[in-house]
């Protein structure tokens, strides 16, 4: 709305890339939300702001919004969602390369935490590992120039 009150309406293609992503997610979430079953997002945070992803984690949380059991399964790199309390620490997986290139998935539950550990802060300290690692910036791009 302007300030007069008056409805304004811009071409999608005018709008941010943070509010055309979240207008593609929301026919997909809120049809999981009212039918139950699952919705997968990879890198959830790409283009969203910290509350955005929050928001949307809240509703699969929600037994008002969620009454018919929905689940979401999601990547991100935001580490913020880590201390936002709206996971629980069986919904909390990390994902680390091996020497050999191959992934492996841990619960958060694997590893010995307590109650009021700031997980943010573990997980950007290294104690749960899933931390990548490029080494020193001349290390990195040596690595590109010789690819």
């Amino acid at each position: 709305m302007a300030s007069g009150g008056k409805q304004v309406f811009f071409n999608l293609d005018k709008e941010s890339a943070g509010t055309r992503r979240l207008l593609a997610l929301l026919a997909p979430i809120f049809a999981a939300l009212d039918h139950g079953g699952l919705i997968v997002i990879d890198e959830i945070d790409a283009s969203l702001h910290t509350r955005a992803c929050e928001a949307i984690l809240a509703l699969f949380s929600s037994t008002e919004f969620n009454a018919n059991g929905a689940q979401l399964i999601a990547t991100t790199h935001d580490t913020n969602i880590l201390s936002s309390n709206l996971l629980r620490r069986d919904q909390i997986w990390f994902c680390e390369k091996g020497d050999t290139g191959e992934t492996a998935l841990f619960p958060l539950t694997d590893l010995r935490t307590r109650a009021t550990d700031n997980i943010e802060k573990g997980y950007l300290q290294g104690r749960f590992g899933a931390i990548p690692f490029a080494g020193s910036p001349s290390q990195l791009l040596k690595t590109l120039r010789d690819a």
